[in-house]
């Protein structure tokens, strides 16, 4: 028989049946090797830090172009309007 039934008695009265593994330890270790395994993985991750931070400088100067354009765009707006209305007297 592979398993080992144990019943224990609650605190509330009632009794529950565990079942234990005879291979639990082995099974423990192959937990830890697996545990290990994934923590190495992680070590060996690429490190993208330098296309983020070129990312978010790119991203900025977007944004300020953006910004420089809207601004030049009200301006000619306002220009155009200025030397309509110094025409039109």
């Amino acid at each position: 028989m592979n398993q080992v039934i144990e019943m224990e008695k609650q605190n509330d009265g009632k009794q529950w049946a565990m079942a234990r593994s005879r291979f639990g330890k082995n099974v423990a270790k192959v937990g830890v090797a697996l545990s290990a395994a994934t923590s190495s993985v992680v070590a060996f991750a690429a490190d993208h830090s330098a296309a983020i931070d070129a990312a978010k400088t790119d991203g900025l100067t977007n944004a300020g172009a953006a910004v420089a354009a809207v601004i030049a765009l009200a301006a000619v707006v306002m220009g155009v309007g200025i030397v309509l209305r110094l025409m039109s007297r």
